[in-house]
């Protein structure tokens, strides 16, 4: 990036116009120029709009650069969130003094923010702020690009552009050297989405390859966040002998760390195991264990368990505790739109628990708000399981056009879950 462009995209970061940067300085024509690299300032005029842009002009190491925030990174990777919280706030308080140290401190501002917290306002326009620079997908920058592009598409749960972003990322890992915790974590979040996408082959791969790396490294809690997709994954191929195995490992970890929010995990997935063993009454135990041992963690990491109990409730008919249990919970899902998913789920919950299977209540949401939300995703998985409701509902009230009709979205949602390799629903 030559002078003239840096000084156009500090500019646009400053949001001043030419007329602005220039005055007092030089004309605006001039200034331009300098931008589009036609002329070159003299020393005096670069002064005073480095002094304006309140930036140095002056060439940095960028590997220097990149230490520092690559030190940041590796304490969140670690979960040392107090040091990562003084290394962030020690690196975010400090003017920029290139492009490149203004590109990375956006970059791993996002890292941070989605890292620690799992939320995305702001992280965007963020990211949005570099990805028009053509010089911040090369160089040594563009893993760290991609891996925030990667982290983002996947907590708006946009897997597949998630994964795409995620394999960009890889190409750069031998390329610039990088260290063996890095490579551990990409290859982590490319098996975590991989297993979202019900790649279970790719899944099986990438996490096995991170957890070698975490393993070597003695880092255990990484090893069963590794144990943990494994399980799912092989629990999607009913292998529930080996799923326990993996979840039983990573039991181990938790109890050694006493991390309760690591044994919340453990304990959802075998309620999971138990739910699809036909064992109702078990997996309810295990995911009251689970909301247990997550008591004080947000709602992130309650959410999937809090629905899997209410499903659990509505299969024993236990009207009462499912209510109790919505409307615990509606209130907070309906208030953040990332949960717009499971606030559709309670809400269609709630319809059953009040007035039984097969209303027209519960119909009339389904047509009109719930079956859209997931035909717009594609999400066939939940597809498959509300249409024959709907199919259903129609052929019991001899309205057979209509049951015909999601009988076949049912049988075209099925038949995508099977081309993606899903085997239970």
């Amino acid at each position: 990036m030559n002078l003239g462009e840096k000084i156009r995209y500090f500019r646009r970061v400053k949001n001043l116009s030419q007329q602005e940067l220039a005055a007092g300085i030089c004309s605006v024509p001039y200034l331009s120029k300098i931008e589009n690299g036609v002329t070159e300032p003299s020393e005096e005029i670069q002064h005073h709009l480095a002094a304006r842009l309140d930036i140095s002009l002056n060439y940095l190491n960028e590997n220097e650069i990149i230490h520092n925030f690559v030190s940041l990174f590796h304490s969140i990777y670690l979960r040392d969130y107090p040091s990562a919280k003084d290394k962030y706030y020690a690196l975010i308080n400090l003017p920029p003094r290139s492009v490149d140290e203004d590109i990375l401190q956006k970059i791993f501002k996002s890292i941070y923010i989605m890292m620690t917290t799992e939320e995305i306002p702001g992280v965007e326009s963020l990211l949005n702020e570099v990805s028009y620079i053509e010089d911040v997908i090369k160089g040594q920058k563009a893993f760290y690009y991609f891996l925030a592009k990667g982290l983002l598409s996947y907590l708006k749960k946009d897997f597949e552009e998630a994964i795409k972003y995620l394999y960009k990322a890889e190409k750069f890992l031998e390329e610039y050297h990088h260290q063996e915790w890095e490579k551990g974590y990409l290859f982590y979040m490319i098996g975590l989405t991989a297993n979202q996408l019900y790649y279970s082959i790719v899944g099986l791969e990438y996490t096995k390859r991170a957890l070698d790396i975490f393993e070597k490294s003695y880092y255990f809690r990484r090893c069963a966040d590794c144990r943990v997709i494994i399980a799912i994954i092989h629990l999607r191929i009913r292998n529930f002998d080996e799923s326990v195995k993996q979840l039983r490992l990573a039991e181990t970890i938790a109890d050694s760390f006493n991390d309760k929010e690591l044994k919340g995990v453990i304990y959802h997935n075998l309620g999971g195991i138990a739910n699809h063993k036909g064992e109702t009454h078990k997996a309810i135990e295990l995911y009251i264990k689970s909301l247990e041992a997550k008591e004080k963690e947000p709602l992130f990491s309650k959410v999937m368990t809090i629905y899997a109990l209410i499903k659990e409730y509505e299969k024993i008919e236990d009207n009462e505790k499912g209510l109790v249990l919505i409307e615990t919970w509606l209130d907070q899902v309906t208030e953040n739109p990332l949960y717009r998913e499971y606030e559709l789920h309670f809400l269609y919950h709630k319809h059953i628990f009040t007035h039984g299977k097969h209303n027209d209540s519960s119909i009339n949401f389904m047509i009109k708000e719930l079956l859209p939300y997931f035909e717009q995703r594609n999400e066939w998985v939940h597809l498959s399981i509300y249409y024959p409701i709907v199919g259903s509902y129609f052929e019991n009230t001899q309205k057979y056009k209509q049951a015909s009709k999601y009988y076949s979205m049912a049988y075209n949602a099925l038949r995508r879950l099977h081309d993606l390799g899903v085997t239970y629903v």
